[in-house]
């Protein structure tokens, strides 16, 4: 029986990373850049400092980058940067939190996005701790977020489960140690992350369905 349930966030628990993609996809053409689905999947996972250095390479030069960061930020003022939880999140989190498991997210994004994020979604009161890519040097990939969820929980990685969506979250999850159930958002997995993940699945939903009725073993 797992003792802890360490969540990304943007992709998994909450419906963003669309909205965020077409926000950037039109900033981009406002100055006659095609900026593709294929290059915003590559930020997908990664720290901040990580994802504007590759974008900035994406669309050729720091004022090209900037104007696309007002303009995102223009467009996602609409929807004050609120975005709506994916299907089975809610329920997973109450599901947990009456069975004593403790809920944790690790996101690469800065603090203030996933605090904000999580309270206008009403859910950041099921989590016990919050770990975000400011917070380490090293981004996903790397397991480091996931370590320090793991020190800040006080648990071993064996005592956890990590759910995310990206290719480069689950990679950083496995090299962790962990268990991942990962939960394809913009990018299937490679062969190489579902080899090595616990469980692939539709949504969150699905997970909780099929696994919270098993015997003894709250997974």
């Amino acid at each position: 029986m797992i003792k802890a349930a360490i969540f990304d966030m943007d992709g998994l628990l909450i419906d963003s990373e669309r909205i965020i993609m077409q926000g950037c996809i039109q900033a981009a053409a406002s100055i006659g850049i095609t900026y593709t689905q294929a290059e915003y999947v590559e930020l997908v996972g990664r720290i901040w400092t990580d994802s504007t250095r590759l974008m900035t390479q994406q669309l050729g030069s720091e004022e090209n980058f900037q104007h696309v960061m007002r303009g995102l930020n223009t467009y996602l003022d609409a929807c004050n940067h609120v975005f709506p939880l994916k299907p089975g999140a809610l329920a997973l989190l109450k599901y947990y939190q009456s069975q004593g498991i403790i809920c944790s997210v690790a996101s690469s994004s800065p603090t203030p996005h996933i605090t904000h994020r999580l309270t206008h979604t009403g859910v950041l009161d099921y989590f016990s701790h919050v770990t975000s890519g400011q917070e380490v040097t090293r981004g996903k990939p790397n397991p480091d977020i996931y370590l320090l969820a793991l020190q800040k929980l006080g648990l071993q990685a064996e005592e956890c489960i990590a759910f995310e969506d990206s290719e480069l979250g689950a990679q950083a999850a496995i090299a962790a140690g962990l268990r991942v159930v990962v939960v394809p958002d913009l990018r299937q997995p490679s062969a190489l992350v579902r080899s090595n993940a616990h469980q692939v699945v539709e949504n969150l939903q699905h997970w909780l369905d099929n696994h919270q009725s098993l015997a003894g073993c709250v997974i």
